[in-house]
C-alpha cells in the first residue's frame, strides 16, 4: 500500500504542481481579481514578492480564474527578452502561433498584437498582457512594454499589462508610475498555513485533515509560510506518518520530515519498506558466541573505552545525527534484496561532524552541463565506487546524497526508473543486447523514496571522464537547438524541424519496436500532422544536458514536455540525443525517446 491509499488520496496532494486546481488564492490574489473583473480596468499593475512566494503560478492561474469575466490573458514567461520576443510569446499565448516566423521584424509583430486585442476589445473582452520575471526587462524594453496597453483610444479601461517580479531588483520604486498599483504576495501566516494545507489535500481528494494543530504549527515554523518548502515538508510529513502506520500527523513526524529534508541520509529505508509490505527475504540470525567469550569481549570494549578516556583520544566525528542506525557500505543487490536506504561508503564518509558537513562536500562533477532546479541526476564514478545523487538549485547542483553504487554496470547514460508500471525501466543509447535489468531494479529501490519524479538520469564513468572539462558554449548552443526544435512546431516549420536530425535517427518508446525514420520521410509525415493540427502548443520544462562519458561527441537532452493540439493531448518525458556531426560543427539529433505519461494529468 503507498501512502496516497493509506490517506484516501486520488493523487499527491503536496506535488509541485502549476495547475489551477491546487492554486490556493491569497489575499493579494484576490485582490487582483477584485480590479481585474471591476469595470475600469487599471491600466498598470505590480504583482512582487520575494523568491518562492507563487508569483509565477499566480500569474499562470490568471486565465483560469477570469475565464467567466469576459476576460483574456496573454502570458509572457520571461521578461530578459526584447520586445519581439514578448510579442511572439504574447501571440502564442493567443494561439495565433500560425502568424509567428521566428525572423518576422517587430514592426509586423506589433501589428499582429495590435489587430489580435483590438478585436477583443470589439467582441466586448478585456485583455490582460501578464510578464512573468518582469525585473529583468531592461530600460529600453519596458518603455516600449509599457505603452504596449495604450496603442488605441478605444482600449482605455480595458487592457491592463501586469508586471510580475521581484520590485526592488530592476524596479527601484521612485521610477514605478504613480497610477500603478502595487500587490506584494507574502509568505503564509499560521492561519493561512493551516487553510493552504487543507486545501491542498482538499485538491487531492482527502475527506479529512490528518495534520493536528501541532503539526501545523511546525509546517509553518519549518517553511518559513513560503509554499515551495512547505509542499516539501507537508509531503514527507505524510510520508513518515505513513510509516510509522499513523492516520495522523503529529508534530514527531513532522519534526522527522524535516530532518530527512536537511539530511536526505537519515532517512528510514526500513520503515518505509515495512509499510509498502516489501520487507525482502528474512535474515538468518547470527549464532550467539558462548557466554564466557561474551564476557571477555564486553571486558576488552570496556577496557578500551575507559583507556581512550585516559589518554584523551580522539573520537571519531559523528555522522549519524538524527538517524536510528548507522550508515553501513550495502552488499551488491539483486532482484530478490530488500530496499535499501541511502548509505555513506567509507570512501567518501566526511570528517567532519555533520553541522560543518558541507564544508567537505565534493564539487558538482562538469559532466553534469546543467541540472534544473530541483531535477536529480545520480553520476556514479567507477574508481572511487561511488554513487552520488545531485540536486539542481538556484546555485547549482547540490549533493544530496550518497549511496551504495548499483551492480557492475558499463560507462554511459542511462535513464532508469518506473514511469507506468512496478517493472524496472533503463534506457541506454546506443542500446544494449545486454542492459543490466537487475542493477536498474535494485537501484530504483533505493532511490525511489526520495525522488519527486519517476525517471532518474544515471551517468556512469571513470573519474578522468567525468571531470573532463565541458566546452563553455555547448550548453548554450544545445539550448538553442532545442528552441528551434520547439519553437519551427508551433509555427509549423516542418522543414526546419527535420534540418535539425539527422540523415537517419532512431525512434524510441517504451512497449513499441525502435524505429529507424529517414529525415525526409520525417518532413513528409511532419507536414501533414502539422497541416491538420490546429494551433500546436508545446511547454517544455528546462533540459537536463549531459555528456556522454563513453563519447564527448553526444550529448543528451532531457526535459518534460506537453503538446496540445487538435489531434494530440500528450504529456511526458522526452528525450534527445545530439551527436557532433563529422564534416561541419554542427549537432544533429540522431535518437530520440519519447515516455508518455498516462493519464494525462494537469
Amino acid at each position: 500500500m503507498d501512502y496516497e491509499s493509506f490517506f484516501n488520496l486520488r493523487e499527491k496532494p503536496f506535488k509541485n504542481s502549476l495547475s489551477y486546481r491546487f492554486f490556493f488564492r491569497g489575499p493579494a490574489f484576490a485582490r487582483l481579481l477584485e480590479l481585474l473583473r471591476a469595470d475600469a480596468k487599471p491600466p498598470l499593475l505590480f504583482l512582487t514578492g520575494a523568491q518562492g512566494v507563487g508569483k509565477t503560478s499566480a500569474l499562470l492561474s490568471l486565465a483560469p480564474a477570469l475565464a467567466g469575466a469576459g476576460s483574456t490573458v496573454a502570458y509572457a514567461r520571461r521578461g530578459d527578452l526584447p520586445l519581439s520576443g514578448i510579442l511572439q510569446e504574447a501571440l502564442r499565448s493567443l494561439k495565433l502561433s500560425r502568424l509567428l516566423d521566428p525572423e518576422a521584424p517587430e514592426e509586423t509583430l506589433l501589428g499582429y498584437f495590435q489587430d489580435a486585442v483590438s478585436e477583443l476589445i470589439e467582441r466586448g473582452q478585456s485583455f490582460v498582457l501578464a510578464i512573468d520575471d518582469a525585473q529583468n526587462l531592461s530600460r529600453e524594453t519596458r518603455a516600449d512594454v509599457f505603452a504596449l496597453t495604450s496603442l488605441e483610444e478605444s482600449w482605455l479601461g480595458k487592457t491592463t499589462l501586469l508586471l510580475g517580479g521581484r520590485l526592488s531588483e530592476g524596479y527601484p520604486l521612485e521610477t514605478v508610475p504613480p497610477d500603478a498599483e502595487i500587490l506584494e504576495l507574502k509568505p503564509f501566516g499560521p492561519r493561512e498555513v493551516s487553510q493552504y494545507v487543507a486545501f491542498r489535500l482538499k485538491a487531492g481528494g482527502a475527506r479529512s485533515q490528518p495534520f493536528g494543530a501541532e503539526a501545523l504549527a511546525a509546517l509553518y515554523g519549518y517553511s518559513g509560510g513560503l509554499p515551495g518548502p512547505l509542499n516539501g515538508l507537508a509531503e514527507r510529513s505524510l510520508l513518515t506518518a505513513w510509516a510509522a502506520g499513523k492516520k495522523e500527523v503529529a508534530l514527531s513526524h513532522v519534526s522527522q520530515a524535516k530532518t530527512t529534508l536537511d539530511n536526505p541520509m537519515s532517512i528510514n529505508a526500513a520503515a518505509l519498506a515495512k509499510a509498502k509490505g516489501d520487507r525482502g527475504p528474512k535474515r538468518q540470525r547470527a549464532p550467539r558466541p558462548a557466554r564466557p567469550l561474551l564476557a571477555l569481549m564486553c571486558l576488552i570494549a570496556i577496557l578500551g573505552l575507559l583507556g581512550g578516556w585516559f589518554f584523551h583520544w580522539p573520537g571519531k566525528a559523528d555522522l549519524t545525527a538524527g538517524e536510528t542506525a548507522s550508515p553501513r557500505q550495502a552488499s551488491p543487490a539483486t532482484d530478490a534484496a530488500a530496499p535499501m536506504g541511502p548509505t555513506l561508503t567509507p570512501a567518501a564518509a566526511p570528517s567532519l561532524p555533520l553541522e560543518n558537513a558541507n564544508l567537505a562536500l565534493p564539487s558538482p562533477p562538469p559532466a553534469l552541463l546543467s541540472l534544473p532546479r530541483n531535477s536529480l541526476a545520480l553520476v556514479v564514478d567507477q574508481n572511487l565506487n561511488m554513487a552520488r545523487l545531485w540536486q539542481g538549485s538556484l546555485k547549482g547542483p547540490g549533493l544530496k546524497a550518497e549511496i551504495a553504487p548499483p551492480e557492475e554496470i558499463s560507462p554511459g547514460l542511462y535513464l532508469v526508473g518506473r514511469p507506468q508500471s512496478r517493472s524496472a525501466l533503463i534506457f541506454q543509447y546506443p542500446p544494449s543486447q545486454e542492459l543490466p535489468r537487475r542493477a536498474s531494479s535494485s537501484l530504483w529501490k533505493q532511490v525511489e523514496t526520495i525522488l519527486p519524479q519517476d525517471i532518474l538520469p544515471l551517468v556512469v564513468g571513470d573519474g578522468p571522464s567525468l571531470a573532463k572539462p565541458v566546452p563553455p558554449d555547448l550548453g548554450k548552443f544545445l539550448r538553442d537547438k532545442l528552441r528551434q526544435w520547439s519553437q519551427n512546431q508551433e509555427y509549423k516549420f516542418a522543414d526546419r524541424v527535420s534540418a535539425l536530425y539527422d540523415a537517419e535517427f532512431r525512434f524510441f518508446q517504451p512497449g513499441a519496436r525502435d524505429l529507424t525514420i529517414t529525415r525526409d520521410k520525417f518532413a513528409v509525415a511532419l507536414k501533414s500532422e502539422l497541416r491538420t493540427s490546429g494551433d500546436v502548443k508545446l511547454t517544455m520544462s528546462e533540459p537536463l544536458l549531459l555528456l556522454d562519458p563513453r563519447d564527448h561527441k553526444r550529448a543528451w537532452a532531457v526535459f518534460n514536455l506537453k503538446y496540445d493540439s487538435n489531434l494530440r493531448h500528450d504529456m511526458g518525458l522526452r528525450t534527445l540525443i545530439f551527436e557532433k556531426a563529422s564534416r561541419k560543427a554542427d549537432w544533429l539529433i540522431v535518437a530520440e525517446l519519447w515516455i508518455k505519461e498516462i493519464p494525462l494529468r494537469d
